[in-house]
């Protein structure tokens, strides 16, 4: 049968023009052949990379925190590590990618022109940030870059590309390739939560100044930096929502939340393991929410060697007594030595000890000072030493400084230093 022209009258006998008739079914019915093509094109792109280089797959896998991600995150991991690699990663020395390659196979010959007409356009394409901000009038998404505020209308080759549980404001993590006069990922997104939206853009906006270079460049050439960091700080949105068996527990997390809008999500993260323990271990509850959200920031702090973890600041942070801090934290290193399966504060307990001790020390030379002056001029006295011994004690014990000292032999020391100082000056 001879094809009919589109502008003739449709055979069907409807009145109407071929091309707004059948016609149009025709359109669609190709236009949904090479969606379907280009959907079987990119599994072949991603199954070329995983069995032709399935060792350097697992190199860049093994660069990113993946221990505690729940098995859709790994698996959305890498999904968007093997495209990265399709797109981004370079072959030699020429940074000829494995996208080039591929249409250089024998694979690409499966494709008819009109698919490869598509596929050619991918080429340099990087990942990148978008919100979802709704549809259009064809139900199709729209989103708009984190970083330009530019806005995308895209079409979707299949459901899968746009899971089911994205929501408007979340943001959406993957490789925009063009489609015709719109977009499309390639392959699917990684979905993040909106509630972590200004979080996330702090922290891709420091490494975009941190860069100097357009977004593209250190999009392609610091992947595993950038995707790492969206990572943790998925993992700590995942935490925020984790169902605590007391009210009290989890108010603990949105106070530290809540006080450390710019703090490293990797640090926040520590915090959130440290605190599951914890109340894993004990059924005492918190006596003061800020006072343990507080000793976590500073626990944590010491165990990343993290800016802004001395305990003074932290304490002024979240409105506590410094000491209350030191002995909240103690109660998590008491914790961590206890449970022999754990090596997470094996840094920390050490540093934070001296710490205690230089201040202890110091301390402890001022008050050797004003023992001084009280013995030049009033002589030994067993009694007014054991006063200030005990005075100095309750001060230091307030303080927290003497967490974990046996105040016994504290005493002893006190009233040795004290007699051997009044002798060496030749009082006696």
């Amino acid at each position: 049968m001879a094809a009919v022209p589109r502008n003739e009258p449709c055979p069907c006998g409807s009145g109407k023009k071929y091309k707004h008739c059948c016609g149009k079914k025709e359109a669609v019915s190709i236009a949904s052949l090479i969606d379907r093509e280009l959907i079987e094109c990119m599994n072949d792109m991603r199954q070329f990379v995983l069995q032709r280089y399935e060792r350097e797959v697992e190199d860049l896998l093994n660069q990113f925190p993946l221990d505690e991600m729940p098995e859709e995150i790994e698996l959305g991991v890498q999904i968007m590590a093997v495209n990265w690699m399709l797109f981004c990663w370079p072959l030699d020395q020429t940074g000829q990618t494995i996208f080039s390659a591929y249409r250089k196979s024998r694979h690409w010959e499966r494709w008819r022109s009109s698919v490869q007409a598509h596929i050619e356009r991918w080429e340099g394409a990087v990942p990148s940030f978008h919100e979802f901000i709704g549809y259009d009038d064809g139900n199709r998404p729209v989103v708009r870059d984190l970083l330009t505020g530019k806005e995308q209308n895209i079409h979707l080759l299949a459901s899968y590309q746009w899971p089911n549980v994205i929501e408007k404001g979340d943001v959406v993590f993957g490789f925009l390739v063009p489609y015709q006069e719109a977009f499309t990922y390639f392959t699917t997104v990684l979905p993040f939560p909106a509630s972590g939206k200004e979080r996330l853009l702090r922290a891709i906006q420091k490494e975009a100044e941190w860069s100097g270079q357009p977004a593209a460049s250190w999009m392609r050439d610091r992947f595993v930096a950038v995707f790492s960091d969206v990572l943790l700080e998925w993992l700590w949105q995942f935490a925020k929502q984790f169902k605590w068996d007391d009210p009290k527990q989890a108010d603990v997390i949105r106070e530290l939340d809540e006080n450390e809008p710019e703090a490293p999500a990797a640090l926040l993260s520590q915090a959130f393991a440290i605190w599951a323990l914890y109340c894993g271990k004990t059924s005492r509850l918190p006596y003061s929410v800020p006072v343990y959200a507080a000793a976590l920031r500073h626990v944590a702090g010491h165990l990343m060697k993290a800016e802004g973890s001395d305990v003074e600041d932290i304490a002024d942070r979240y409105d506590v007594m410094p000491q209350d801090v030191r002995a909240a934290a103690l109660d998590f290193f008491l914790m961590a030595v206890d449970d022999e399966d754990e090596e997470w504060l094996d840094d920390w307990d050490e540093d934070w000890f001296e710490e205690n001790r230089d201040e202890l020390d110091a301390r402890i030379d001022e008050w050797l000072d004003e023992v001084d002056f009280v013995l030049a001029r009033e002589g030994w006295d067993e009694k007014r030493v054991n006063r200030h011994i005990d005075r100095a004690i309750r001060s230091w014990r307030k303080e927290g400084l003497l967490e974990g000292v046996n105040e016994k032999e504290l005493r002893e020391e006190l009233r040795d230093l004290a007699w051997e100082m009044f002798t060496d000056r030749g009082f006696i």
